[in-house]
């Protein structure tokens, strides 16, 4: 029996709407940047869980030992040495981590804690973490912020993992700082200047590149200029930071000037031509005008032929197992989405997919931007 030739007439297939190559999109800043300073933050620390049934970190482990000495010398109970808690088994030592929330988090608050054993523990099943102090994550910030007990969920897949819910109350306000002074900002300019306060706008990844950050920076020179009585208020300071100036004025209570940067609308860029892979998920997303140039690639038993001009359709046909003709709809180059759907008619799995993208970009192919995310 003849081996079935799959061949795919790209211009039937096609699912994929597009606008007008020079369509211009309108954005809110807010919607492709992020305020530095607005982001989550960690509290550490390390603790005892106790309470486990023989599967802790056992005598032979010295700094549990040692911990569990410190700990009941502080309760009253003094201990002479790690001999006298022989064959105890009941006690495992862990890392703690808090994750303090993009609005930062006030005195009082409740917050979960992440749990993970350091020694030779078994499991953390059953246990209860002893009370224990969280610090910062940056050494340089000294004080205890938070206090964390309480009894753990252990992983399904990892029984040395688990989490306590709620299980840290704030001692201490975590507040987020939005402003810096001309000092503090990273970035050389001669616009920045030391003594005046600033903020920082930070372009998400998706949409990093020269020309959104400085359609940024113009759209806020274009609407807050004026009122605030100054040439300009705002610098693109690299493809992904626009440092903002806060006026005078402004500075005792920044929220409403911050609010009307965030709110103001700025058009979209020509977006650079992009193949983002998740290959944990298998998503591909293209972007831009992200093309290929003709080639043939063979894969597992399967061969990608991307042709200009596009072949008669009474030319013969070469029998093979599997084949995907892709054709160029202008110039000498062919869409990816083409060629993806082309893949998709012929239920390519993902993995193979990725492979052949793979491969196009490192022969020269490719003529977008790869990206792995994984």
């Amino acid at each position: 029996m003849k081996n079935r030739m799959y061949k795919i007439s790209v211009a039937l297939v096609t699912l994929f709407v597009a606008g007008p190559a020079d369509a211009e999109v309108a954005v809110r800043v807010t919607d492709v940047t992020t305020l530095k300073g607005y982001t989550i933050n960690h509290l550490v620390g390390t603790g005892l869980v106790v309470g486990l049934n023989g599967t802790g970190d056992g005598d032979q482990y010295e700094p549990t030992m040692r911990a569990l000495i410190q700990g009941l010398g502080g309760l009253g109970v003094p201990i002479n040495g790690i001999e006298e808690l022989r064959d105890t088994s009941n006690v495992a030592l862990v890392l703690l981590d808090a994750v303090i929330p993009e609005t930062g988090a006030r005195e009082g608050d409740r917050i979960d804690i992440h749990v993970s054993a350091i020694g030779s523990a078994k499991s953390l099943a059953g246990g209860r973490l002893l009370i224990a102090p969280l610090v910062f994550r940056d050494p340089t910030i000294d004080g205890v912020f938070a206090f964390a007990q309480g009894a753990l969920e252990v992983s399904a897949t990892s029984p040395t993992t688990g989490v306590i819910r709620f299980g840290a109350l704030v001692n201490e306000d975590v507040l987020l700082g939005y402003t810096a002074t001309g000092s503090e900002v990273p970035f050389a300019n001669d616009w920045i200047q030391e003594d005046e306060i600033y903020i920082t706008l930070v372009v998400d990844e998706a949409h990093a590149g020269w020309g959104m950050s400085v359609a940024i920076a113009e759209a806020i020179n274009a609407e807050l200029s004026l009122t605030a009585d100054v040439e300009r208020v705002a610098v693109a300071a690299d493809p992904r930071n626009v440092v903002v100036w806060v006026p005078k004025f402004q500075r005792a209570d920044p929220a409403a000037w911050i609010r009307d940067i965030e709110e103001l609308s700025t058009l979209m860029p020509a977006a650079e031509a992009r193949v983002s892979i998740n290959r944990k998920t298998g998503t591909i997303v293209i972007s831009g005008d992200a093309r290929v140039s003709p080639a043939i690639v063979s894969h597992k038993g399967m061969t990608v032929t991307v042709r200009s001009p596009a072949p008669d359709p009474d030319e013969p046909s070469v029998e093979s197992n599997q084949f995907v003709g892709v054709a160029s709809g202008a110039g000498d180059r062919s869409s990816m989405s083409d060629l993806l759907q082309s893949l998709n008619q012929l239920k390519v799995p993902v993995d193979d997919r990725i492979a052949i993208l793979t491969q196009l970009q490192r022969a020269g192919k490719l003529h977008a931007k790869l990206i792995f995310r994984d």
